[in-house]
């Protein structure tokens, strides 16, 4: 069995808008956490990023990277815009920073596809600037929100594609992690959400599509730490906040998931230098 690689995984849908602007309007500026694409479907139109203006001609598109200030602006014409934000943390969305495009005409249904799934699927305004969560509809699209999801994650594959040959594109996808603290700081994340659980370095490898080898030598590199003695490290300063708090060591055992009380006391000790009973003795 062949396992699938995963280029770009589009985690979230955040919202979809398609907006017909009058002359000279003008959306304030913004910023948020997660990604926005706009395209001019008809007429041009103009998009604030930071001091800079860009005129976006129809039929381009412009990629908005997380917390990039940015506005719309329609200027003298009447501009028909299609706007999509999401959230994707996969390597590969680092080249598409403040990039634009022209799409080319045989991309352009996917674009449809989101939209026409968006309308049947979400409970969509004719026009809402202010749009910030989107609401399913009492019957939606059987299917619906991976239609979209996946149109979406295809449109930038093909967009890759046509921006790349093949060489150079395997220089981005497969980009020096070693610089990369965003990173370092999704392993951390994913780290502290399993402190109530179990934690496996092929889920891991699997959730950030990398394999567990590169992710290993990575964090080491980065922290001088393995990414499971981090781990552990995390489960037992939650465990000494837990004693603090007068927990029993078998309610701190069966909440962090520790296979017996031993297991946990052995593991502890060896963090801290200490037995469970000595440090909770050691902060009366």
């Amino acid at each position: 069995m062949h396992k699938i690689s995963n280029l770009l995984n589009v985690k979230k849908i955040v919202t979809v808008h398609y907006q017909s602007l009058g002359k000279n309007y003008v959306f304030p500026t913004e910023k948020h956490d997660f990604w926005e694409i706009n395209y001019a479907d008809k007429e041009d139109v103009f998009i604030g990023l930071g001091d800079e203006k860009i005129e976006l001609k129809q039929g381009e598109i412009l990629f908005i990277k997380p917390n990039q200030p940015h506005y719309v602006e329609s200027g003298e014409k009447e501009p028909n815009v299609f706007i999509i934000s999401f959230t994707c943390r996969s390597e590969s969305m680092r080249f598409f920073q403040d990039k634009k495009f022209a799409v080319p005409e045989s991309y352009r249904y996917l674009l449809q596809n989101i939209m026409s799934e968006a309308t049947e699927t979400f409970e969509l305004p004719d026009f809402d600037p202010q749009l910030t969560a989107l609401k399913l509809k009492e019957n939606p699209n059987l299917g619906g929100e991976q239609i979209i999801k996946n149109s979406l994650e295809n449109l930038l594959i093909y967009l890759l594609r046509t921006a790349q040959n093949r060489a150079s594109a395997q220089e981005i996808f497969v980009s020096k992690i070693a610089d990369s603290n965003e990173l370092q700081d999704e392993i951390m994340r994913i780290l502290f959400s399993k402190v109530y659980g179990k934690f496996k370095l092929s889920d891991l490898s699997a959730e950030l599509h990398y394999g567990t080898t590169r992710l290993c030598t990575f964090f080491r590199e980065k922290t001088g730490k393995s990414i499971y003695q981090t781990y552990l490290k995390l489960k037992i300063d939650e465990a000494k906040r837990l004693i603090r708090k007068k927990k029993s060591f078998a309610e701190i055992t069966d909440c962090l998931c520790f296979d017996s009380i031993s297991t946990f006391a052995f593991i502890f000790k060896k963090q801290v230098g200490m037995t469970p009973s000595e440090y909770r003795n050691s902060i009366k």
